[in-house]
């Protein structure tokens, strides 16, 4: 049976030698999100799917452990795979985040009058 001391020294040296522990960790602010949301979607923005265009509109970090972000935005859920890609390996990018495992979850709206009737 394994008392643990070497379970940790293995962490600590992972975590030494990557540097991430405290950015991996951390919880970050909304605007930061928000600028570079902004900044890159102005500069490769999101591909029309089936013949209209995404709206991605706000992103916040939900979790910390692992990283988890949540993207809102008009039709999001339907965000091909490859600029899913694109905007995880910009976080990872922007918040030094290389080799850590990042979630991204997208969430569309919901159209109250998808249903034909008005209240």
């Amino acid at each position: 049976m394994s008392d643990g001391v070497g379970e940790i020294e293995l962490f600590r040296t992972i975590v030494e030698a990557g540097g991430i522990s405290a950015a991996a960790l951390a919880q970050t602010l909304n605007e930061k999100f928000a600028a570079i949301t902004d900044a890159n979607i102005a500069v490769f923005p999101p591909p029309a799917v089936q013949g209209r265009r995404l709206k991605l509109r706000y992103i916040t970090q939900a979790n910390a452990r692992p990283p988890t972000f949540v993207v809102f935005g008009t039709r999001a859920e339907a965000t091909p795979e490859d600029y899913r890609r694109y905007l995880v390996n910009t976080l990872r990018e922007v918040f030094e985040l290389p080799g850590v495992p990042l979630r991204i979850d997208f969430r569309g709206s919901v159209n109250p009058y998808a249903d034909g009737e008005r209240d």
